[in-house]
């Protein structure tokens, strides 16, 4: 059930970016951003699949408690008293206004549609956010920090996505870029400014965290912003300049590699959401993730710290890092498949990854 959990957060997070982006982009007039296509029918299945996606965690609970209570009385103790229930209400009431409104409207012939298009999103994003870890630990600097954070994460995301598989050209580029490269630098700060916040909720130690599954993939999400920001400024500041020199360079394969490592955040983020936060008493030696085992097996318990070491391992998986970032360079300006420079970051985190990882200390 957990590897379910984890697909339907993925995609819970892909159909907000959907709805999010493309309710953006059509407030912006054309005159700032190439042609794009939004199909109808796309964003309800959007609209369609968020209630159906966000209640699979509740499923989950429900199955976990019915062998004592029964599949009925489990069913309504959820709904009724767990805050992930009560607030799945609203997401589905919410989710059924949107997907009139999409039905009735679509295409929008005024702003104001897209507008209060976007504003419905939103409170299905809040509602989320309402049903979050932080959420239950502080119900308002928790509440709101993760509402910022999937908020500014689905703006990013869905501008990209809809402009990366929705563009039916590239003119008018150098214009949305324009605009785009301040969003998305907006982005990265509120989701920054958010995670810190969530963190300091949530993790008692981040360091210390690594030891367990939450923490590793805090961690991996964390190195993997490092490409993504790389192709970002790549394509807010570099992709003008080639664009002002060649009139005819396709931008689009470059904001689809964004896509896709920004998709790969969103796998991140599904799988550690779902498991335990590193707070209080957490520490134990059967807590303690598969992922750090195959690195340390010296027993872990409460109290255990962590330090850090060089030695020649982690020099040679550092220049091993720096190798990749140079391969990902030299793949944007020799025109490489997406999958190669896809391959090259991915190699990139990886290496960053086990320099930190062999570097620990146990103590």
């Amino acid at each position: 059930m957990e590897t379910v959990v984890i697909i339907s957060q993925i995609l819970l997070y892909l159909s907000l970016s959907i709805l999010v982006g493309s309710f953006i982009l059509l407030l912006v007039p054309n005159k700032y951003r190439p042609e794009i296509r939004v199909a109808k029918k796309y964003l309800l299945i959007s609209a369609i699949t968020v209630p159906v996606f966000s209640f699979v965690p509740v499923l989950d609970i429900i199955l976990y408690i019915a062998p004592r209570l029964g599949g009925i009385e489990s069913f309504k103790l959820v709904l009724t008293t767990y805050t992930v229930g009560n607030a799945w209400k609203f997401t589905l009431v919410g989710s059924v206004v949107l997907i009139l409104f999409i039905y009735m409207i679509w295409p929008p012939h005024k702003k104001l549609y897209s507008c209060l298009g976007l504003i419905l999103t939103f409170g299905l994003i809040l509602s989320l956010a309402w049903s979050s870890h932080s959420g239950t630990i502080d119900p308002i600097i928790g509440i709101i920090s993760d509402f910022t954070h999937l908020a500014a994460v689905s703006i990013w995301v869905g501008i990209v996505l809809v402009m990366g598989w929705g563009a039916r050209n590239y003119k008018n580029w150098v214009e949305f870029l324009n605009w785009f490269s301040i969003v998305a630098f907006s982005c990265l700060v509120m989701t920054a400014i958010s995670g810190l916040l969530m963190m300091d909720l949530i993790v008692d130690h981040y360091v210390e965290s690594w030891m367990v599954s939450y923490g590793q993939g805090i961690l991996f999400k964390h190195l993997s912003l490092l490409p993504l920001v790389f192709y970002a400024l790549i394509n807010g500041l570099l992709m003008k300049f080639l664009i002002s020199k060649n009139y005819n360079f396709n931008p689009i394969p470059w904001i689809r590699l964004e896509g896709l490592i920004l998709l790969g955040v969103f796998a991140i983020t599904a799988f550690y959401s779902i498991q335990p936060p590193p707070h209080g008493n957490y520490l134990s030696n059967e807590a303690v993730s598969p992922l750090f085992r195959l690195f340390h097996d010296a027993p872990i318990e409460a109290g255990t710290t962590i330090g850090f070491a060089g030695g020649p391992n982690t020099i040679y998986f550092l220049f091993l890092s720096f190798l990749f970032i140079g391969l990902m360079i030299l793949s944007f300006f020799k025109k490489a498949p997406i999958i190669v420079s896809l391959l090259f970051s991915s190699l990139f985190v990886l290496c960053i990854y086990f320099t930190l990882m062999i570097s620990v200390v146990v103590s």
